[in-house]
């Protein structure tokens, strides 16, 4: 076995890119799989020792396993299937729906210690041995409901068969007759409540018929039909005389308007109590009027002047007429008055008529309220006499169903002695044993073996990979990339038309990290050392991070800008956490501090046991992440985004790490190095 070897290959190798040789020194390749030398190691164990390990603790788990398995006594179980609720209708087991309450206090009855207690008296008097008390016997027994029915399993665990299946039939017996006592005492206790219903709801009906009846009479109630009682008779009568009263109003004030235009007009009024007088004066009149005619025909005026009877005719003609138009004018004035004294007597009437309807119905509607409160009376009644009615056909109905209404237990199963235990599965433990026991010898070797490994040295980090150095460089810098032959090379492979130009590569880094070397700087690295290191591996160089300043940094748009030419870096997301908790931003107050920081990184490549630790520096890991970056095909007239300016011999040297085909812009790669990602 190889460990840390370094494989060194001189002169023209199979590795060399195919292309045009250019004159030069041929580069180097060295493979390193980061062990350290082999060392003496111990003589391993043989396989007879290790069978004999396996053996050992094989027998040390099985014999007592296996004697603990077979020492354990049989367990029988007797079972028996129970119907906990079995309506009168039913058809066949489980007819009724699935009563999930019924069921669980069912179960928690059978376990209680009244049926456990009575069970023992039956088990005794049966002449078995039972446990001595219901807390010995609780743990034999169980219940468990059958799911989706009115079932329930009754079971019973312990020794001897035929005990279990005469302990489980007793509790079955013992619970049939708790259930028939519990029905016939819910049965009474129910007639009871019934009757105690009645009685109560016998006196509650009295008093409400009494206090019905009261009420009538104290708001005059007197017919059950609302509009038949006086109040409301009394609204409807005033309300007719009202209408009356209105049409007579009408009527005497058109009298009245008629009466006034006739005296207005000079019409002959009278009233009816003067016109058989005026009919007696006229008529009188006309006689005399006759008379008169008939002396002044036969007399001339100056004779019946000077003859007082005939003077006196004349005289008693003209008294007579005097007499009519008083008559007329005092008719015409007492037809005046008469209509006047109508029209106001008419509204008088209305409006007393009109106050009196007012009273009434104020009457009337506290009349329909006490009436309305006279029939909620009523229909409580109502409703106590109907819950009475059904309160006496329940006891009826209890009185004659009795038991046979109320839900029974039916057994579906008695409980029968048991053929075979139902544990322990001694061939099943029997193999699991087995089992332990190769688990427990496979576990010992492993232990033997592991204490076996610690007693040889440990190895270093393992890193493997390729080197390619170039000597053509002498002096300081001895190893190097490939330098524009190697360019030359590649660009013939990727078909440019002609090989780049020969640069000065003299201050080039002088070699690359790959992945396992910067994954362990960065495991070795503080938090300082790694906000550095995460910046060298986002492009910057040593001497613009040395000028970086807190205001620089934008952690809430997780950027950074460099002072010297403004670009804006994106921060990856370890980075980005790493500077939102650190206490110092940057974690270097000069560009001094951050040389100083940077001379740490080749002692940590020392530290991680990487080679050629001297030649680690910020500018390896910049170069190092501007590889990265090339080998995704990144294009090399945009790494200055990143990087900044670099002259054209800088950027040409990574030719040769471009991949074939056309490049790809800046913002189509991944620019997170993968230990900040």
């Amino acid at each position: 076995m190889l460990s840390d070897a370094r494989y060194r290959i001189d002169g023209p190798s199979p590795l060399e890119l195919p292309g045009p040789r250019t004159d030069g020194p041929v580069p180097r390749i060295e493979v390193v799989t980061g062990a350290e030398q082999a060392r003496a190691q111990p003589p391993r164990r043989g396989p007879l020792s290790l069978a004999l390990w396996f053996l050992a603790a094989f027998a040390l788990v099985l014999v007592p396993a296996t004697l603990w398995n077979y020492a354990r006594p049989p367990v029988y179980r007797a079972t028996a299937t129970v119907l906990t609720k079995v309506p009168a209708e039913r058809n066949g087991v489980g007819g009724s729906e699935a009563d999930l309450q019924n069921v669980a206090i069912q179960r928690k009855l059978l376990l209680g210690r009244e049926l456990l207690t009575e069970t023992l008296k039956r088990t005794k008097a049966a002449g078995d041995n039972p446990p001595p008390t219901p807390d010995d016997l609780r743990p034999m027994l169980a219940v468990d409901p059958v799911p989706g029915t009115n079932l329930v399993e009754l079971s019973a665990e312990g020794g001897p068969p035929l005990l279990l299946a005469g302990l489980v039939n007793a509790w079955l017996d013992a619970y049939e007759a708790l259930r028939q006592r519990e029905i016939e005492a819910r049965v009474g206790t129910e007639l009871t409540k019934l009757a105690e219903q009645g009685d109560a709801l016998e006196a509650t009906i009295a008093a409400k018929r009494a206090a019905l009846t009261r009420f009538r009479e104290r708001h005059d109630i007197v017919t059950l039909e609302r509009d038949s009682n006086r109040a409301l008779q009394r609204l409807n009568s005033l309300q007719a005389s009202l209408a009356d009263a209105e049409d007579a109003q009408i009527k005497a004030k058109a009298q009245l308007a008629a009466v006034e235009a006739a005296s207005a007009g000079g019409e002959p009024l009278i009233a009816e109590q003067q016109a058989t007088a005026l009919a007696q004066l006229k008529q009188q009149e006309a006689e005399l009027v006759v008379q008169v005619r008939h002396l002044r025909k036969r007399y001339t005026d100056m004779f019946i002047q000077n003859d007082p009877d005939k003077r006196a005719l004349v005289e008693q003609l003209e008294r007579v007429q005097a007499r009519i138009e008083a008559v007329r004018h005092e008719g015409a004035q007492a037809a005046l008055t008469a209509a006047r004294r109508e029209a106001e007597t008419a509204t008088d009437r209305r409006f007393r008529l009109q106050r009196e309807l007012t009273e009434q119905k104020h009457v009337a509607s506290r009349f329909s309220a006490d009436f309305e409160a006279y029939q909620d009376l009523k229909s409580d009644l109502a409703a106590l006499d109907e819950m009475q009615r059904r309160t006496e056909g329940e006891r009826v109905a209890v009185e004659t169903k009795a038991i046979d209404g109320y839900p029974q237990i039916e057994i579906i199963e008695p409980a029968h002695p048991p053929r075979d235990p139902v544990r322990p599965n001694y061939l099943r433990d029997l193999g699991l044993s087995v089992i332990a026991a190769g688990g427990a010898g496979l576990l010992t070797l492993a232990g033997v073996m592991l204490f076996d490994a610690s007693r040889r040295p440990r190895r270093g980090p393992p890193m493997t990979g390729v080197r390619i150095w170039d000597d053509a460089v002498a002096g300081d810098h001895p190893s190097r990339l490939p330098g524009a032959d190697a360019g030359a090379r590649l660009g013939h492979q990727r078909g440019t038309p002609a090989a780049l130009p020969r640069a000065d590569l003299s201050g080039a880094p002088r070699r690359q990290l790959m992945g396992g070397e910067v994954e362990a700087l960065w495991e070795l690295a503080d938090d300082a050392e790694r906000q550095l290191m995460g910046l060298l591996l986002c492009g910057l160089d040593l001497p613009e991070i040395g000028a970086l300043t807190a205001a620089d940094f934008d952690l809430d748009a997780g950027t950074v800008t460099v002072p010297s030419d403004a670009r804006r870096i994106a921060l990856p997301p370890a980075l980005l956490t790493l500077l939102a908790g650190a206490a110092a931003l940057p974690a270097w107050p000069s560009p001094a501090a951050a040389d100083e920081l940077a001379g740490r990184i080749p002692l940590l490549a020392l530290d991680a046991g990487l080679a050629h630790a001297a030649e680690v520096s910020a500018e390896v890991l910049r170069h190092t992440y501007l590889a990265h970056l090339v080998r995704q095909g990144a294009r090399l007239t945009e790494l200055h985004q990143v990087a900044g300016r670099l002259d054209a011999a800088t950027v040409q040297r990574y030719a040769p790490l471009s991949p074939a085909g056309a490049s790809l812009p800046l913002d189509r790669v991944d620019p997170v190095y993968p230990v900040l990602a």
